[in-house]
């Protein structure tokens, strides 16, 4: 009975080590994902203020997007400037 008692005690504290690891390293992964979603949000709404929204009339290249926003790069009368498509 003895054995039973130590190899469940032994075998719980493994499995909680495991366990807590596990854990610790998938909340590690989606909080460094959800600081670069924040960050390149940030980057797009203050990209948005200083240049502005698409005007929807020149071909674009999209450089990031963001959930619904897309940070673009648009060439007008041969002037590169960056927008958003919200």
């Amino acid at each position: 009975m003895k054995t039973f008692v130590l190899g469940f005690i032994v075998g719980s504290m493994a499995c909680a080590v495991i366990l807590g690891f596990v854990l610790f390293r998938e909340t590690f992964d989606q909080g460094r994902r959800q600081g670069q979603i924040d960050g390149r949000r940030e980057a797009a709404e203050a990209l948005g203020k200083e240049f502005g929204q698409y005007d929807g009339h020149s071909p674009y290249k999209v450089m990031f997007s963001v959930k619904t926003t897309d940070v673009i790069s648009v060439e007008t009368n041969g002037i590169k400037t960056v927008r958003i498509i919200p």
